[in-house]
C-alpha cells in the first residue's frame, strides 16, 4: 500500500531562559519522488555563554552534511541501501559531528572549553526507520495506542536507575538530574547508540529535548500524540504542556507518522 511520511517541528526557548539552545532539522522528502524517506535531527546544546548554541548547530549542520547525499534528488542512497548501512552511516555522521564540536572547544577555550550537546536522529524510510542518539534528548514510539521510549538517557541518574540504585521517579526529582555522562564535543571520540524498528501505518514517532520530557509525563505525552489528529496541533500542544508545566529548559519536537496514501489530508 502506498505511503506518505509527514513531519512538523516545533522549537522554543521556554518560560525561563533567554536564548534557546536547542536546534531542530527535519527533512522529508516529497512524495512525487519516491516512497517515504526522511531525516530528523533534535540537538540540544549546553555550556557556556552562546556555547550551547553553536555546539547544537554544529550538529545539526554536519549530521544534514554528511547525510545529505543520501537524500538528493539525484541519489536513491537512502531508499536503496541496506538498513545496517544506513545505522553505520548515521552512526559515521554523529561521530563526525562529535569531533567537530570537539575541535571547536579547542579552539575557543575562553568561551567554549564546556561546550556540548545531545543529539536524538531518525532516517524514516518506508516503513522502517533508523534510530541514533547520545545524551538525554529522546525517541518515542506511538504503536497501536502504545507508548514506548526507545532511546536510553546518558546520564548519571538514569545509570543509576539502570543499575538497581534509584527508583524511576527519581529521573524527574534527583538533584543531579541533569548531568549527562555522554554527549557530543566532551571527548575526541563517542559512542552512539543505534537502533531499527519498523514504522507502520499509523504509528507516530516523537523525537524531544529534555525539555519536554521532563516537564511532561510519559502518559500525557501519549494522549496528545493519540488526541491529536494533525502533527502540527499535536507538537503545539507538547509545547504549551511543557510551558504550562514550568518550561524551565528549552523544549523541542519533532512528531512524525505514516499514513496510507488514501488517507492524505
Amino acid at each position: 500500500m502506498p505511503t506518505i511520511l509527514n513531519a512538523a517541528s516545533i522549537t522554543h526557548p521556554g518560560q525561563v531562559r533567554q536564548s534557546n539552545e536547542d536546534s531542530i532539522f527535519s527533512f522529508v522528502r516529497p512524495p512525487e519522488q519516491g516512497n517515504p524517506l526522511g531525516l530528523l535531527i533534535v540537538a540540544d546544546g549546553m555550556g557556556g555563554h552562546l556555547a550551547g548554541e553553536v555546539a547544537s548547530r554544529l550538529a545539526i549542520e554536519t549530521i544534514q552534511k554528511e547525510m545529505q547525499p543520501l537524500f538528493a534528488v539525484s541519489s536513491d542512497g537512502a531508499a536503496t541501501k541496506p538498513l545496517t548501512m544506513l545505522e553505520e552511516h548515521l552512526r559515521t555522521a554523529i561521530e563526525k559531528a562529535n569531533a567537530i564540536i570537539h575541535q571547536y572547544s579547542l579552539q575557543h577555550p575562553d568561551e567554549a572549553a564546556n561546550l556540548g550537546s545531545t543529539v536524538t536522529c531518525a532516517v524514516v524510510r518506508g516503513e522502517a526507520v533508523v534510530v541514533a542518539n547520545v545524551g538525554d534528548s529522546r525517541v518515542y514510539h506511538l504503536h497501536q495506542n502504545e507508548l514506548s521510549q526507545i532511546t536510553e538517557d546518558h546520564s548519571y541518574v538514569a545509570r543509576l536507575i539502570k543499575e538497581g540504585q534509584l527508583e524511576p521517579e527519581a529521573i524527574y526529582t534527583h538533584p543531579h538530574r541533569s548531568v549527562i555522562i555522554r554527549a557530543l564535543g566532551h571527548e575526541p571520540g563517542v559512542e552512539v547508540d543505534v537502533w531499527t524498528l519498523e514504522f507502520g501505518i499509523g504509528d507516530r514517532l516523537l523525537l524531544c529535548s529534555d525539555g519536554l520530557w521532563e516537564m511532561v509525563r510519559d502518559d500525557q505525552i501519549k494522549q496528545r500524540l493519540t488526541n491529536s489528529p494533525q502533527l502540527q496541533a499535536a507538537a503545539q500542544t507538547l509545547i504549551n504542556d511543557a510551558n504550562n508545566c514550568g518550561g524551565v529548559d528549552n523544549v523541542s519536537v519533532i512528531v512524525a507518522e505514516l499514513i496510507s496514501h488514501d488517507n492524505e489530508q
